[in-house]
């Protein structure tokens, strides 16, 4: 489980007039979680020894590039059912453990995403994660099949 999430830099930048935004076909999402160790932490279970990673979030706005949200920071992942020595040696080498990379990698999208939306309207960037499309159907008359709205 991810124990904490500590974001340190946020960097963010808009490069073109907002007239050229429409143009923007491509957000990427970029994530990059690195230089793993194991570091004492104080824990709701107690003192504990923590696997802490260095993570980056990018969104990048391409073709044509008009601007960029990313973030940087580490998290710590504790689990007391499994080996954190082993996980770090096993990560050294190039095999990550994919549950390991998966629960990092998820935590920061759900934890950075909301501040991303909120940055990119303030730089009048598209939306840094996709927006549901609502669409309505017409309304029922009596006696009629129900209808539902299709998001």
């Amino acid at each position: 489980m991810i124990l904490n999430l500590e974001i340190n830099k946020i960097e963010s930048h808009r490069h073109v007039p907002v007239e050229d935004i429409r143009g923007c076909k491509n957000v990427n999402n970029d994530i990059n979680i690195k230089n793993t160790s194991l570091v004492k932490r104080r824990t709701p279970f107690g003192e504990r020894t923590v696997l802490r990673a260095e993570c980056s979030y990018a969104i990048n706005y391409l073709s044509p590039n008009v601007g960029y949200i990313r973030f940087e920071g580490t998290a710590d992942y504790y689990d007391e059912e499994k080996n954190l020595k082993q996980i770090k040696k096993d990560w050294d080498k190039g095999n990550v453990p994919i549950e390991v990379l998966n629960e990092v990698a998820n935590t920061m999208v759900v934890s950075m995403a909301p501040l991303a939306m909120s940055i990119s309207k303030s730089l009048d960037l598209p939306p840094a994660v996709p927006v549901p499309k609502i669409t309505f159907q017409k309304q029922q008359k009596k006696g009629e099949e129900p209808t539902f709205y299709h998001g």
